[in-house]
C-alpha cells in the first residue's frame, strides 16, 4: 500500500474555493484550481515514496506492470493502470465535448499514422468513459434533446435563424444531428450576432418558474464566462441537470457534456481522447465530433444504490469496461473487494485506517492510497467517508 501525493491542476476554469476549502486551506486560492489527480496518468502521475526512494505512480506500473497489476490486468490493458480517480471543481463552464469509442479512435490514429502524426486527433487508443458524482450541488449539460424538444423551446425562444435551423433539420433522416451540424457550421464571424439574439431571448425567458425558464437561466449564467460562443447555442439542443451529493453521471462514449459548477468526484478511462464543440479557446474538430456523437445517447443520471455484496457500501452503476465506483460509510473491519488487482482508495471525509497482513496505512481528509496486485486481505477501518476504484468485474 502507497500513500499518493495528489496532483493538482490550475486550469483557468477551475474554482478559488472548492478544492482549498475541501483541502482546509486559505481561501480564495491563488489560482483557479480545477482539479486533483489520483492515479498513473502520463500527463500528472501522483507521487509517492516506496522503499524510502521518491517516485511516481506511472514509474511503479512501468518498472513492474504484471507485479503492480496483476497478469490478466495488465494483458488486458496494454501495462497501462486503467483508471484515473479525481476531485472536480469547475467554477465555470468546461468545454461542450464528446469521447470517441475505442474502435473509433484506433480508426483516426491509423488514418493520421499514413500521413506522419498519429497523435494529431487522438493520443491513444482507447474509449474515454467516465463518471462523476456530486458531493456538492453540480450542474451538468448532457445528451441531446429530441428534435420535438428543441422545436418546442425554439418556438418560446422565437430567434428567427434558429427556428429556420430547427426546420430544415426537420426535414433531415436524423433532425437531431442535422440541427447540431447546422449550428457548428455557421461562419465564426456570424456567431457573435446569433448567439446574442439568443442570449437575449434566454434572458427573457429565465423568469420563466417551468423547465425551459431553468434551462435557459442555465445557459444565461454559461453566458456570463463564454460571451458570443457558439456553444452557448449547443447547450440549448442539451439536457440540463443539477445532481444533488450522492447523484451520479454516467458518461460511455458518443456523449456531448459539459461540466458547469459545482465539486465532485470523477473517475474515468486513463485517456485523453476529447473532441470538443464549444465553450473553449481550443480547436473544435467539427467533422470529428459529427462523426462520433451519438444523439440518442443522455448518459445515466442516478443516485447511489446499496452494494448487495458489502455492508455499509454504495455503488454506482457504470458501463464502463475501465473502472467500478463504490462509496464506503464508516467501514468496520470490511474487506476490501479486488485482491489481485490494482485499487485507489480515496478519503474524502474524516478518516480511514487499511490494514493487510504486511501493512498498515492510515489516512485523512481528502488523501489516497494505491492498493497494487500484491496487496491481499486489505480491510478498512474509520469514520470516513471512502470512495474505492476497482476494475468493472469486481
Amino acid at each position: 500500500m502507497d500513500l499518493l501525493q495528489p496532483v493538482l491542476f490550475t486550469d483557468a476554469w477551475g474554482s478559488h474555493v472548492s478544492i482549498a476549502s475541501l483541502q482546509g486551506r486559505s481561501i480564495p486560492s491563488d489560482e483557479p484550481e480545477s482539479e486533483l489527480w489520483m492515479g498513473a496518468h502520463e500527463s500528472g502521475p501522483c507521487g509517492l515514496t516506496r522503499d524510502g526512494v521518491a517516485t511516481t505512480l506511472a514509474d511503479v506500473i512501468r518498472a513492474d506492470p504484471e507485479g503492480e497489476m496483476g497478469a490478466e490486468c495488465c494483458t488486458a490493458y496494454e501495462g497501462r493502470l486503467p483508471f484515473l480517480l479525481k476531485v472536480l471543481a469547475p467554477g465555470r463552464a468546461i468545454s461542450i465535448q464528446a469521447h470517441p469509442t475505442a474502435q473509433q479512435a484506433s480508426e483516426i490514429r491509423v488514418r493520421d499514422r499514413e500521413v506522419g502524426d498519429a497523435d494529431a486527433t487522438y493520443v491513444d487508443d482507447w474509449a474515454k468513459p467516465e463518471m462523476l458524482v456530486a458531493i456538492s450541488p453540480f450542474r451538468v449539460f448532457v445528451g441531446m434533446r429530441t428534435h420535438e424538444e428543441v422545436a418546442s423551446l425554439a418556438r418560446r425562444l422565437g430567434v428567427p435563424r434558429l427556428l429556420a435551423l430547427v426546420d430544415d433539420a426537420e426535414r433531415q433522416p436524423d433532425p437531431v444531428h442535422a440541427l447540431l451540424a447546422s449550428i457548428l457550421s455557421i461562419p465564426k464571424p456570424e456567431h457573435a450576432g446569433f448567439v446574442r439574439e439568443l442570449v437575449a431571448a434566454c434572458v427573457r425567458l429565465s423568469a420563466s418558474s417551468d423547465e425551459v425558464g431553468h434551462q435557459c437561466a442555465a445557459v444565461v449564467r454559461v453566458a456570463e464566462d463564454h460571451a458570443d460562443d457558439i456553444g452557448l447555442a449547443v447547450l440549448l439542443l442539451m439536457y440540463h441537470h443539477v445532481l444533488e451529493p450522492g447523484d451520479y453521471i454516467d458518461v460511455p462514449a458518443g456523449v456531448l457534456h459539459s461540466y458547469v459548477s459545482g465539486l465532485g468526484i470523477e473517475v474515468l478511462a486513463n485517456s485523453d481522447n476529447v473532441v470538443r464543440a464549444g465553450l473553449t479557446a481550443k480547436e473544435i474538430n467539427v467533422p470529428e465530433l459529427l462523426r462520433i456523437v451519438d444523439p440518442d445517447a443522455d448518459g445515466n443520471v442516478g443516485h447511489a444504490e446499496p452494494d448487495p455484496d458489502l455492508p455499509a457500501t454504495d455503488r454506482f452503476p457504470s458501463t464502463s469496461d475501465r473502472f467500478a465506483l463504490r462509496r464506503l460509510h464508516t467501514p468496520a473491519g470490511l474487506l476490501l473487494p479486488g485482491d489481485g488487482t490494482p485499487r485507489i482508495v480515496f478519503c474524502l471525509h474524516g478518516g480511514v485506517t487499511l490494514d493487510s497482513p504486511e501493512a498498515t496505512l492510515a489516512l485523512g481528509p481528502v488523501q489516497a492510497a494505491y492498493l497494487s496486485a500484491r496487496d491481499h486481505d486489505v480491510t478498512a477501518t474509520g469514520d470516513g467517508e471512502v470512495y474505492l476504484v476497482t476494475l468493472p468485474t469486481i
